[in-house]
């Protein structure tokens, strides 16, 4: 199906919002975002536009924190100013509608203004919460400033803005049009975000020390007798002493109870169209075997040609 048809499917008429979607799909199809494609392939036709609209604008607001070559302050000042616009955009006040013009400014300017014009459709149109999007806005920024969470409360308080929202936005899509999920898909969503994150955490463990960043909690650390300097002493020796190993090993026991809380749900529910969050749960699980089967040594897995 092509993507005109499928925005036929969505029942998107206007020609700017056509626009709008079309230029978000147009982005994930250059970003090579190769899990999203994937995922995208699983929903129906007319739910993959508002899907485009979602990761494009998440990815949008990433690229904006995560942009390590401009200063905290100005990524903050950027991130700010674009989510101050979208949310006037959400509450239909009135904004300046960029137009094309001939310098970078100008092109990314309009790029920002129908990112969020797109997602503020597949907002309104599948009743998303307000609060959960805020919740996400704000755990993206607050993390900008943050090197490491001392808790595991800490931890799960960022991870539910940035990974169990957008999961909770995702079964929305995996439902009828229109109908917010109950509290038991939601928090089936949430748990399987919550354990792929988790999941990505000790994966990418060695990329985030070396930036400076650190997705395990401090009390774990503390509990296996490390401090943070022995955590980037190992990374730079790329070396898994026994602690390092039983900090990952605590982590997978998370990752366990996320993945158990989400199929447990889908178990007793049979949920439909919920297919592709099984297939992501037994790659998961795979992955979860790999790394207890290295010794959780996490050097020793992320070695391994993929």
């Amino acid at each position: 199906m092509t993507p005109a048809q499928e925005l036929d499917a969505a029942d998107v008429r206007d020609p700017r919002l056509r626009e709008a979607y079309a230029l978000c799909e147009t982005i994930l199809q250059h970003d090579n975002h190769a899990s999203h494609t994937w995922m995208r392939g699983q929903l129906q036709p007319g739910s993959r536009p508002y899907w485009d609209a979602m990761i494009a604008f998440c990815g949008y607001a990433d690229d904006l924190a995560d942009a390590l070559d401009v200063p905290l302050a100005e990524r903050i000042r950027r991130y700010d100013a674009f989510t101050h616009t979208f949310f006037r955009m959400l509450h239909n006040a009135s904004v300046p509608v960029p137009r094309s013009g001939p310098d970078e400014a100008h092109a990314e300017g309009e790029r920002a203004y129908l990112v969020s014009l797109a997602f503020c459709d597949f907002v309104h149109t599948w009743h998303l919460s307000e609060a959960g999007i805020r919740q996400a806005s704000q755990a993206l920024r607050t993390d900008m400033s943050t090197e490491a969470y001392d808790t595991l409360t800490a931890l799960e308080r960022y991870m539910h803005g940035v990974s169990g929202e957008p999961a909770r936005w995702l079964a929305a899509l995996l439902g009828p049009r229109g109908q917010t999920p109950g509290d038991g898909a939601a928090n089936a969503a949430t748990a399987w975000s919550f354990g792929l994150q988790t999941l990505d955490f000790v994966l990418d463990l060695e990329e985030d020390v070396r930036l400076g960043k650190l997705y395990v909690p401090l009390d774990d650390l503390r509990q296996c007798g490390l401090q943070r300097a022995d955590m980037e002493r190992a990374v730079a020796a790329r070396e898994s002493p026994q602690a390092l190993r039983d900090v990952v090993a605590c982590q997978l026991v998370r990752v366990r109870r996320y993945f158990t809380a989400a199929e447990r749900w889908m178990d007793s529910t049979r949920p439909l169209g919920w297919e592709a969050i099984r297939e992501s749960l037994i790659e998961g699980w795979a992955t979860v075997d790999r790394i207890a089967r290295s010794g959780h040594d996490i050097f020793a897995v992320t070695a391994e040609p993929t």
